[in-house]
């Protein structure tokens, strides 16, 4: 089974077993950078295509450390923001919401179920952003709108290009960090990618 595994940056990759037919790719970080490097990469057919990273984190639910399996994903600054809020292109009916790989304005991964039960690993909702959310008033603005789980800058960009290229994929994801105002001091990284290179590598060691 021919497997590539892909993150924002090498840090993210660095703990990831790849003995065998697995490859390893730093996609680089933000939407634009991940469909330019992942449409490249997938010129070279795959079985499968994993997304990994850290991310943070919308739910009270979810804990620093956990590795969870993202199941929907959506764009959360595609769209119109004017004087009384922000309307994504769908509402807007700039872009039709059910068009191919989108189902109501939402990208699904068919297989992020069964990895959660590999796994043991909670499912979640995903929004993807340019610019990270770290002002309390864009924080409520995103919960209101989309009520995700966790926040990624690579998400959606991810699911895209794998749906549109018909490519079998999940995303696994550890949480780094609440999504509040910012405040790094707060966040572990190291512990996130700790535990999702541990998550990863079991996951590998299945397949």
């Amino acid at each position: 089974m021919k497997i590539l595994v892909t993150a924002a940056t090498p840090g993210e990759l660095e703990f990831i077993n790849h003995a065998g037919d697995i490859t390893l790719a730093n996609t680089g970080v933000g939407i634009a950078s991940t469909v330019y490097n992942l449409t490249k990469l997938l010129n070279d057919r795959y079985d499968l295509a994993l997304n990994i990273g850290i991310a943070g984190s919308f739910s009270e639910k979810l804990n620093t450390g956990d590795v969870v399996a993202v199941y929907s994903e959506t764009f959360g600054d595609f769209g119109i923001a004017a004087k009384d809020g922000f309307s994504t292109c769908f509402e807007e009916n700039i872009v039709d919401a059910n068009m191919f790989p989108f189902v109501d304005g939402i990208l699904v991964s068919e297989n992020a179920g069964h990895i959660a039960r590999d796994l043991s690993i909670p499912l979640v909702r995903g929004l993807t952003n340019n610019t990270v959310s770290g002002e309390e008033r864009l924080i409520e603005r995103m919960k209101d709108k989309f009520s995700p789980d966790i926040e990624t800058m690579e998400g959606a960009a991810f699911f895209y290009v794998c749906l549109m290229e018909n490519v079998p994929f999940v995303e696994i994801r550890s949480i780094s960090n609440m999504v509040e105002p910012r405040d790094t001091s707060k966040w572990d990284i190291q512990s996130a990618i700790a535990n999702l290179s541990d998550k990863v590598n079991a996951y590998l060691a299945k397949i």
